[in-house]
């Protein structure tokens, strides 16, 4: 195991160095509580045409790692490759990546998870447009979500392997108990009602406040249902102080003081999966992970769990979606570019095998997956699919955004995600009541954003 996996260095660190130095990031090795390796670990390769190092994110799914890892193992037997994996969590993920790029060595093939860090090494990574055209030839047109975080100023600077739809898990039974019928709730203002009356019970809503992804992903979505936005259409120019803005932190207010749990302001990325195996949540807003889990271990529990399409807000009937989003990319620096992407064809060959592996977590960046219901009918997706998952076939298309929306996913929007710039706004909105609270938190915001969007 390379001597970059044995110190830490945090993600506010690396981005304070980033920001300062470029793409020469001021950042010592780090490593991850918990990671897994399976082969050789991190370092530079010595024999160019014989490895190839792996890196990416620990999948909520812990048995698609499993698979992935014997997958990339028995591939590179069949070709006289070592080659081999190694997870890290996706919190950790940026910071492992930042050192690689100042040692300038490390894995050959890496996995970017939520913060799709194209436009921050967009020198550092090689051109995937000959992968892009192979997975074209094979699984059909790329996704715009797909393109908007793997394509930077008109190149392929990674190829999206698949985003995570972010949706309403929710008890049935108990939205059935307070009156509301679940296809009826569609809106975030019908959330509130549900959470208002089952927090009185017992049985409050749970949406981090915190320094999670988790946090990241919700509140954008809340924060885009109310036509607010941190940046303007150029990616360039504030636009926290807005009506809108106003009007969505009243919201989260409201919503934290009647509907969600008082706990979320520690919580981490499975806490909510936690709260909603406990038989205590009413409602989360996450991954299909957190219903996987309570699958296997309460099954009994998981029968009364319902899967809802994606959160209309004031600003349209029509949800806009928070996902995130997964790419491959490969180092310049890198010693086995052409094994790295041997293996991408390898693993495009075999994508749908991929996402059945995944029980349907992995959601399609190519347009003829979607041809079928690969969701609800096992003869596509696999034993995990059945129409409990329905709404995940609407999760696609031109209403779903990342960070920076309406702008691109540039650096600035990432520094933004990164530091958990939006959570911490909401967290101040909240701990503060009435105007005053609103107030405080477009202050805070438009100063923490200034130091990342420059006006040019």
């Amino acid at each position: 195991m390379s001597d970059l996996w044995k110190s830490r260095v945090s993600r506010r660190e690396v981005l304070a160095g980033a920001a300062s130095m470029g793409l020469g990031l001021a950042a010592a090795a780090c490593g991850a509580p918990g990671a897994s390796t399976t082969g050789g670990g991190g370092g530079n390769s010595t024999q160019g045409t014989k490895e190839l190092k792996i890196l990416q994110w620990s999948h909520f799914i812990p048995d698609y790692d499993k698979w992935f890892d014997q997958f990339v193992a028995d591939w590179g037997k069949k070709n006289g490759i070592a080659a081999s994996v190694d997870h890290i969590s996706t919190d950790d993920l940026p910071a492992r990546l930042a050192a690689e790029v100042s040692a300038q060595g490390g894995h050959d093939l890496v996995e970017f998870n939520a913060q799709v860090l194209t436009y921050l090494y967009e020198k550092q990574l090689v051109d995937m447009g000959d992968v892009v055209d192979y997975a074209v030839s094979k699984l059909g047109p790329v996704e715009p979500i797909a393109k908007s975080v793997a394509q930077v100023n008109g190149h392929w600077r990674a190829w999206s392997d698949y985003y995570i739809a972010v949706m309403p898990q929710i008890r049935t039974d108990l939205f059935q108990k307070y009156g509301f019928n679940p296809a009826q709730v569609k809106s975030w203002a019908d959330y509130m009602k549900v959470g208002t009356a089952a927090k009185k019970d017992g049985h409050a809503a749970g949406l981090a406040i915190s320094h999670c992804n988790d946090a990241n992903h919700n509140w954008r979505a809340v924060m885009w249902a109310f036509g607010a936005s941190e940046v303007k259409e150029d990616g360039k120019t504030l636009n926290v102080d807005s009506k809108q803005m106003r009007e969505f932190l009243s919201f989260a207010q409201e919503f934290y003081t009647n509907a969600n749990t008082e706990q979320v302001f520690a919580w981490d990325n499975a806490s909510d999966n936690r709260w909603l195996a406990s038989s205590t949540g009413v409602f989360i807003h996450d991954a299909i992970s957190s219903m996987r889990s309570v699958q296997s271990t309460n099954p009994d529990l998981y029968k009364k769990f319902g899967l809802q399409p994606a959160v209309s807000g004031p600003a349209s009937s029509q949800p806009i979606m928070a996902p995130d989003p997964n790419a491959y990319a490969i180092w310049t620096f890198a010693k086995n570019q052409v094994n790295a992407k041997k293996f991408l064809r390898y693993y495009i060959d075999n994508y749908m095998e991929a996402f059945k592996q995944s029980q349907i977590y992995n959601m399609p960046t190519h347009a003829n997956p979607w041809k079928n219901p690969i969701f609800t009918d096992p003869k596509y997706g696999g034993k995990f699919a059945d129409p409990t998952f329905k709404a995940l076939a609407s999760y696609r298309g031109s209403d779903i955004h990342v960070y920076g929306y309406p702008g691109p996913p540039n650096y600035a929007a990432n520094q933004t995600l990164a530091n958990y710039v939006i959570p911490d706004m909401v967290a101040t909105a909240v701990k503060q009541p009435g105007n005053a609270g609103v107030q405080a938190a477009i202050d805070f915001a438009k100063g923490k954003l200034s130091q990342y969007y420059k006006p040019s």
